[in-house]
C-alpha cells in the first residue's frame, strides 16, 4: 500500500514581503486575517493588486474591500524536487494560482496546503486558511473544502 502524499506548506525562507503603496492594504488585511481586494471606486470592477488605477475606466479610485477567501484552483503544479538542496525537509509543496469566487479575472498565487496530492485539480474549491510568520507577516494559503 503506497502512503498518501500531503500538499506541505513552502518555508518561509522562499517568500520575502515588499510592500508599497499600492499593496499595503493588502498585506496590513493580512496581517488580520482578512483577505481585502482592491476595487476602481468609480466602475466597481475588481483591480489587480498592485496596480495604480482600474484597467476599465482608468480611474485611480481604488477602495479596499472584503472577500470570503472562497475560490478555485485555476492553476497549479506539485513541486518535489527542490532548487535549494536545504529545502528538501519542505516538499512536497503546491504553488497554485487561485481564481477567487465572485471576482472576474482576479486570481491570487498562492499554495494549496494540507490536502492530499491525489485530490487537487483544476476547480478544486477551496477557503483561504493564514500561516502567521515569526516576523509578524500573515500570509494567505488556501485548503480544498471538502464537499
Amino acid at each position: 500500500m503506497s502512503e498518501i502524499e500531503i500538499a506541505k506548506a513552502p518555508p518561509d525562507e522562499l517568500f520575502q514581503l515588499e510592500t508599497d503603496t499600492w499593496t499595503e492594504p493588502y498585506w496590513n488585511g493580512c496581517k488580520d486575517h482578512i483577505l481585502k481586494l482592491p476595487k476602481c471606486g468609480d466602475c466597481q470592477h475588481y483591480v489587480e493588486l498592485g496596480a495604480s488605477h482600474c484597467r476599465h475606466c482608468l480611474s485611480q479610485n481604488i477602495e479596499w474591500v472584503e472577500h470570503s477567501g472562497k475560490g478555485k484552483v485555476y492553476s497549479f503544479t506539485i513541486v518535489r524536487f527542490p532548487v535549494i538542496p536545504s529545502l528538501q525537509g519542505s516538499v512536497p509543496y503546491v504553488p497554485a494560482v487561485i481564481e477567487l469566487e465572485g471576482v472576474d479575472g482576479l486570481r491570487l498565487i498562492s499554495n494549496v496546503i494540507d490536502t492530499p496530492l491525489s485530490d487537487i485539480d483544476v476547480g478544486s474549491e477551496v477557503c483561504v486558511h493564514w500561516h502567521d510568520r515569526n516576523d509578524g507577516v500573515s500570509l494567505p494559503r488556501f485548503k480544498l473544502i471538502k464537499p
